[in-house]
């Protein structure tokens, strides 16, 4: 996966509508495109951030054809790395989804959901309050 900093403008991959056409608007905000090699900011996320993460997180967007291993796990497992990823021991995913606020839409990787679980890492405040004020 790509690193991208947090609340940078996505430009990953192509957007489109439920239709197949190009969406013109303001591309959305980057929040979760974590590595290995660049440090991420880390804390408690606020009180329901987790089931609202999921809950988003149902509606998949930009899948892609392959998997996205989580980089940090791997560093972090060192030469026993691989024979997790063989296991499938080591969290993996294949899409993005998308948050709403107000007036702004944030891309995140699926995988945001296992970098605040495992990770701890904790994602910008306004990405917080927008994904707790979402409805689906």
């Amino acid at each position: 996966m790509t690193y991208f900093a947090d609340l940078t403008p996505y430009t990953y991959l192509e957007r489109h509508d439920e239709y197949g056409h190009g969406v013109s608007d303001e591309p959305p905000l980057n929040v979760g495109w974590l590595d290995a090699a660049h440090p991420f900011p880390t804390g408690a996320p606020p009180d329901g951030l987790m089931a609202a993460l999921t809950a988003l997180a149902t509606v998949r967007v930009r899948q892609t054809r392959g998997y996205h291993y989580c980089e940090i796990c791997v560093r972090d497992m060192g030469e026993d790395a691989m024979d997790a990823v063989r296991q499938g021991v080591i969290a993996r995913e294949s899409a993005e989804f998308e948050v709403r606020g107000d007036g702004v839409v944030y891309a995140a990787p699926q995988l945001l959901l296992h970098y605040v679980a495992a990770h701890e890492y904790l994602p910008p405040a306004e990405f917080c309050t927008a994904a707790l004020g979402a409805t689906i």
